[in-house]
Formats: C-alpha cells, structure tokens, sequence
C-alpha cells in the first residue's frame, strides 16, 4: 500500500494537467508538418497536371496527323470540333482544353503538327509553355 504522503503527490500531478507551453509546442510541431505535407501534395499536383497535358498534347498532335493523312485538306489544320466530328477524338474536356482550362493551341505546317499549351501560368510564349514536338 501506498503512504499517504505518496498518494497526494499522484493527485497533485494528475490534476495539473498540461502548462500552456507544451500544448503551444505541440500545435507548432503539429502546424509545421502540415505545412510541409501541404506543400509537397501541391507540388506532386502541378508535376502530374504536366505531365497529363504532355500526354493528351502528343493524342492530340496524332490525331491531327492522321487526320491529314487521311485525305483530309493537308493545307489546313483542322480544329478540335472538325477532329470529333471526323471520329479522330472522342467528346471530352481533354479535347477542349488543357489541365489549366486553357484552350489547346495546334499549328500546322508542310510536314508537322504542333500541338501547344500555355502551362501552368496561363500566359503565351512563357518558359513554362507544353509543345509537342518539343522546340
């Protein structure tokens, strides 16, 4: 059995509880492994949206070559409603636009198909552009 003297050091610690400084370390810890979690899902985000449009921009750019080979007016470059309307790409929002919501950009000259979009930042021209075939 325990003294008595014993017992009420148990109860005086078992009341106190937490101070006010570790529960404000422990929120600390708690907010900066959630901020460094936060900013590596939103950077692998941005890597797979890349990497998404990379992919539907080289679909894209085969489509409208098999289009052209196809018989098709080879002068022109056809546009993506001519491209579901032929059957060469299926209806769906990667065929309007790319990950951002900006719309596809398709040139075409003698030989090849390029297939663009602006990227992450929206803008034309930018170091950040998707081409296919890479410049």
């Amino acid at each position: 059995m325990q003294s008595p003297k014993l017992r009420r050091r148990y109860r005086r610690r078992a009341r106190r509880g937490f101070s006010l400084v570790e529960i404000v370390v422990a929120v600390a810890i708690i907010a900066m492994i959630s901020a460094g979690i936060t900013v590596a899902v939103i950077n692998i985000n941005e890597q797979q949206k890349i990497k998404l449009t990379r992919s539907n921009a080289e679909l894209l750019r085969g489509a409208v070559k098999l289009w052209r080979i196809q018989g098709n007016d080879s002068a022109a470059c056809p546009t993506i409603p001519m491209l579901i309307a032929d059957g060469e790409i299926d209806r769906g929002r990667m065929t309007k636009e790319d990950a951002w919501g900006q719309p596809w950009q398709i040139v075409c000259d003698d030989r090849d198909a390029i297939v663009s979009s602006r990227g992450p930042d929206r803008l034309p021209d930018t170091d950040d552009d998707i081409r296919v075939p890479p410049s």
